[in-house]
C-alpha cells in the first residue's frame, strides 16, 4: 500500500510537467524517450527468469502494451486537453480493471454496465466547456485506448506473478520496459522526425528526466510490485486517488484554472464525482 500512495503523490506532478514542458513534441519520440531511460534504471539488474526464455516474450508484450501503447495513447492526449482532464480521464482505468476481473470470471453484472454509463456522463460535464468538442471526444477515446492499455498490463503482471511467485520483481520488471522501448522505437522509426530532438530546451530535457526516471523509471516499478501485493479493493482505491491528487495539482499549481469560470468548477466537481462514483460502483459490481 505504501508503494503505491507514494506513486500517487509522484505521478499527481506528473501530469503538469508533462503539459507545460513536453506536449507539442512528438508523442511516439517522448515516448520512447522516456521508456528508454525507464529502462536504465533496471537494466543493472535484468535477468533471464527462473522460469526460463520462454517466460521473455509474454514479460515483453505485457510492457509493450502497459507501458508502450499506453505512453503514446497518453502523450497525444496531451495534445489536445489540459493536463486536468487527462488525470481525471485516466480515473477510467480501474473500471477496466473491474471489467477483465468479471472477464476472468465468465459474468458480467449488469452494475458495470451503468457504471459506464454514469461515468460517460462525468465526462461530458467536463467536456462541457470545451470549443472544439470534436476534438475533444477524440482524444478522450485514445484516452481509453491509454487506461485499457494499462489496466490490462496491471491484470496481467499480478497474474503472470501469481503464476510464478519465485521470481524476483527487480530481476525482471526490465523486461517489461524492453518490450515498451522495442515497440516505442520500432513506431518512431517509421513515423518520427528524430530531428526534433535538437529543438528540445533544456526545460523539456529536464521535464523528459523526471518524466523517464522518477515517474516511469521508478513510478511504473514501483506501481506494478505493489499492485501485485495489494488486495483488489485496495487497489482499486489507489488508482482512485491518483487522479483527484492530480486534477487538483493541475489546476492550482500549473495555471490549468486559467480562464475558467466558477460554474466550470461546479461542472468539473459533478463530473469528477460522477466518474470516480462510477468507478466504486463497477468494482462492487465486479465483486459481486
Amino acid at each position: 500500500m505504501d508503494r503505491l500512495i507514494l506513486v500517487s503523490c509522484l505521478w499527481a506532478f506528473s501530469f503538469g510537467i508533462n503539459k507545460q514542458w513536453v506536449a507539442g513534441a512528438d508523442p511516439v519520440l517522448v515516448s520512447f524517450i522516456r521508456l528508454a531511460l525507464a529502462l536504465l534504471i533496471l537494466l543493472p539488474w535484468l535477468r533471464v527468469p527462473r522460469a526460463g526464455r520462454a517466460a521473455v516474450p509474454a514479460l515483453l508484450g505485457i510492457g509493450a502494451v502497459q507501458f508502450g501503447l499506453m505512453c503514446v495513447a497518453l502523450n497525444y492526449c496531451f495534445i489536445v486537453l489540459q493536463a486536468y482532464q487527462v488525470a481525471l480521464f485516466t480515473v477510467f482505468t480501474p473500471l477496466y480493471v473491474a471489467a477483465l476481473h468479471a472477464a476472468r470470471r465468465g459474468r458480467f453484472p449488469a452494475g458495470l454496465f451503468g457504471a459506464a454509463l454514469a461515468a460517460l456522463a462525468g465526462a461530458a460535464l467536463v467536456e462541457r466547456w470545451q470549443a472544439d468538442r470534436r476534438t475533444f471526444w477524440a482524444a478522450f477515446a485514445v484516452m481509453q485506448v491509454s487506461n485499457l492499455a494499462f489496466a490490462w498490463g496491471q491484470v496481467a503482471y499480478r497474474d503472470w506473478r501469481r503464476r510464478n511467485p519465485e521470481e524476483s520483481d527487480l530481476a525482471v520488471f526490465g523486461w517489461l520496459y524492453l518490450g515498451a522501448v522495442l515497440v516505442t522505437l520500432a513506431w518512431a522509426a517509421f513515423g518520427s522526425d528524430w530531428g526534433e530532438l535538437l529543438s528540445y530546451e533544456p526545460r523539456r530535457w529536464g521535464a523528459l528526466l523526471y518524466l523517464g526516471l522518477a515517474a516511469s523509471g521508478a513510478g511504473f516499478y514501483l506501481w506494478n510490485t505493489g499492485a501485485a501485493r495489494a488486495k483488489p479493493a485496495a487497489l482499486a482505491a489507489m488508482n482512485n486517488l491518483k487522479s483527484p491528487l492530480a486534477v487538483l495539482v493541475s489546476a492550482l499549481f500549473w495555471g490549468a484554472s486559467a480562464g475558467m469560470a466558477p460554474r466550470d468548477w461546479v461542472f468539473l466537481a459533478a463530473g469528477a464525482a460522477l466518474i470516480i462514483g462510477a468507478v466504486f460502483s463497477s468494482r462492487r459490481a465486479a465483486e459481486e
